[in-house]
Protein backbone atom coordinates (compact mmCIF):
# COMPACT_ATOMS: atom_id res chain seq x y z
CA UNK A 1 0.00 0.00 0.00
CA UNK A 2 1.13 3.20 -0.96
CA UNK A 3 1.80 5.81 2.04
CA UNK A 4 -0.37 9.00 1.81
CA UNK A 5 2.10 11.24 1.28
CA UNK A 6 4.03 9.74 -1.57
CA UNK A 7 0.14 9.50 -3.13
CA UNK A 8 -0.39 12.89 -3.35
CA UNK A 9 3.06 13.87 -4.06
CA UNK A 10 3.15 12.03 -7.17
CA UNK A 11 -0.11 13.61 -8.36
CA UNK A 12 -0.24 15.36 -11.81
CA UNK A 13 -0.70 19.12 -12.02
CA UNK A 14 -4.13 19.78 -11.95
CA UNK A 15 -5.72 21.37 -15.06
CA UNK A 16 -8.29 23.48 -15.91
CA UNK A 17 -11.49 22.30 -17.52
CA UNK A 18 -12.45 25.93 -19.71
CA UNK A 19 -9.07 27.17 -20.62
CA UNK A 20 -6.09 24.47 -19.81
CA UNK A 21 -3.79 26.39 -17.79
CA UNK A 22 -1.93 24.79 -14.99
CA UNK A 23 -4.39 25.79 -11.26
CA UNK A 24 -1.95 26.10 -8.47
CA UNK A 25 -4.00 24.60 -5.69
CA UNK A 26 -4.13 21.64 -3.94
CA UNK A 27 -4.80 18.72 -5.42
CA UNK A 28 -7.45 17.10 -3.57
CA UNK A 29 -9.41 20.21 -4.15
CA UNK A 30 -12.62 19.84 -6.08
CA UNK A 31 -11.88 22.38 -8.39
CA UNK A 32 -11.91 22.23 -12.04
CA UNK A 33 -11.66 25.16 -13.77
CA UNK A 34 -8.84 28.44 -12.72
CA UNK A 35 -10.05 31.71 -10.76
CA UNK A 36 -10.09 33.76 -14.21
CA UNK A 37 -12.16 31.24 -15.74
CA UNK A 38 -14.85 30.24 -12.35
CA UNK A 39 -15.56 34.58 -12.46
CA UNK A 40 -16.05 34.58 -16.08
CA UNK A 41 -18.69 31.60 -15.84
CA UNK A 42 -20.42 33.96 -12.71
CA UNK A 43 -19.93 37.02 -14.63
CA UNK A 44 -21.69 35.33 -17.88
CA UNK A 45 -24.51 33.56 -15.07
CA UNK A 46 -25.00 37.18 -13.92
CA UNK A 47 -25.68 38.58 -17.43
CA UNK A 48 -27.60 35.67 -18.59
CA UNK A 49 -29.90 35.76 -15.78
CA UNK A 50 -31.00 39.61 -16.18
CA UNK A 51 -31.00 39.96 -19.29
CA UNK A 52 -34.12 37.56 -19.36
CA UNK A 53 -35.91 39.60 -16.96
Amino acid sequence: MTPITSFFRNLEAKCCAACGQMIHEQAESYATECAPCQEQASFDAYKYYHQKR
